[in-house]
């Protein structure tokens, strides 16, 4: 196998490839990107971690065709520190010793056989419908750090749902301690289809993600995995199953309690008392030691009490309802707040032992968080 092809488009291509490369594989043949030249010029970069596979389809100049699995570290490590200029590949289709050559450099590395390269997964389509990237990357940027980090008995927490009525896209995450569903429009007709993408995954397409306004991708669902078509590429995902959590009960709860926040105000505020919180003894407990949110006369008092020392601060607040004084962990406040997009926001709640209900300032239903609460010891 022969072919030619430029370090930048090289480099193009493995930033997007190697995303699919697994941190931990079992197994050499994972930790490598197969690449197929075909005679006419197509050449397919390929990488699957049996979890989430990326296919690169690309037109270079192909003299021998051919295949073989490169390691992708190294591989990746010496397209970067190539000189500017062609780049031409050759490999041994007998041992797969591969030669890399630009300009003055040239390195040799060994290759794998491309047989023992995992398969491509074959998604069988059930449905399919077409997104904004900007909009996606939006809400996975919202949704991501509600998903659980930790398997537990419902591992199909590690993901975050998918839930699709006609014009209008619920995603939901949540890792039991804290909530975010996102609410968008789009456009497709189905109804009432499901699906949860792992967490980790999801937030690898994040990255690949163009922020361009008119930016779109296709987006084909089957039983068992998802496939986002970028044209050029194909990034597939496992879907996990299992029973997600019925979020719409918990949207549908009554809050007496109602504020109107600055939201740039109550993060500086938070920030500032996170900043006594004793990281040492956070990692020995479930939760963080909580703020204390204490609502009264149009007014939050937010304050703290750690070894390290004790911080009190003010918030004006627009107030309806009663009192409350009620405990949070701070870093999953902030994490509710930092998603919200919106200057103003309103933060409900109905008592001590329930969770505060973050959403728009403006009263839409574009977003919804839900932290719930730390147990106060003073």
């Amino acid at each position: 196998m022969k072919f030619v092809c430029s370090r930048s488009v090289l480099i193009q291509i493995l930033n997007i490839v190697q995303k699919a490369i697994g941190s931990k594989s079992p197994m050499p043949i994972l930790d490598s990107i197969k690449i197929d030249a075909q005679s006419g010029g197509q050449t397919v970069f390929t990488a699957n971690s049996m979890e989430f596979c990326i296919e690169y389809n690309a037109e270079i100049t192909v003299y021998e065709s051919g295949s073989v699995a490169l390691p992708s570290k190294i591989f990746g490590e010496i397209v970067r520190k190539l000189p500017e200029g062609e780049a031409e590949i050759t490999v041994n289709p007998e041992n797969f010793h591969t030669t890399i050559k630009c300009e003055a450099s040239e390195f040799s590395i060994q290759g794998l056989s491309a047989e023992k390269f995992t398969a491509t997964p074959i998604v069988d389509e059930k449905y399919r419908l077409k997104l904004s990237q900007k909009e996606l990357k939006q809400i996975i940027r919202k949704a991501y750090p509600f998903i659980s980090q930790i398997e537990t008995r419902k591992p199909v927490l590690m993901g975050a749902l998918f839930d699709l009525k006609g014009k209008n896209m619920t995603v939901v995450a949540t890792d039991s301690h804290r909530l975010a569903v996102i609410n968008t429009e789009v456009n497709s007709d189905i109804e009432n289809q499901r699906f949860v993408i792992p967490g980790t995954n999801l937030m690898k397409i994040g990255q690949i993600l163009s922020d361009e306004d008119d930016a779109e991708v296709d987006v084909i669902i089957s039983d068992n995995y998802v496939m986002f078509d970028f044209k050029a590429y194909q990034i597939y995902s496992r879907l996990l199953e299992g029973e997600f959590l019925k979020y719409e009960v918990l949207l549908a709860a009554s809050n007496s309690i109602i504020i109107k926040v600055d939201k740039q105000s109550i993060s500086d505020s938070l920030e500032r008392a996170n900043l006594i919180i004793n990281d040492e003894m956070v990692s020995k407990t479930e939760n963080k030691v909580p703020v204390k949110l204490s609502i009264a006369y149009n007014k939050v008092d937010i304050s703290c009490k750690t070894t390290k020392g004790y911080v009190n601060d003010s918030v004006i607040v627009e107030h309806e309802g009663g009192d409350i004084i009620i405990g949070f962990n701070c870093r999953f406040m902030l994490d509710a707040l930092n998603a919200c997009d919106d200057e103003t926001v309103t933060m409900e709640f109905s008592a001590p032992t329930s969770g505060c209900f973050i959403r728009p300032g403006d009263g839409s239903d574009r977003y919804t968080f839900m932290v719930l609460p730390v147990r106060l010891y003073n």
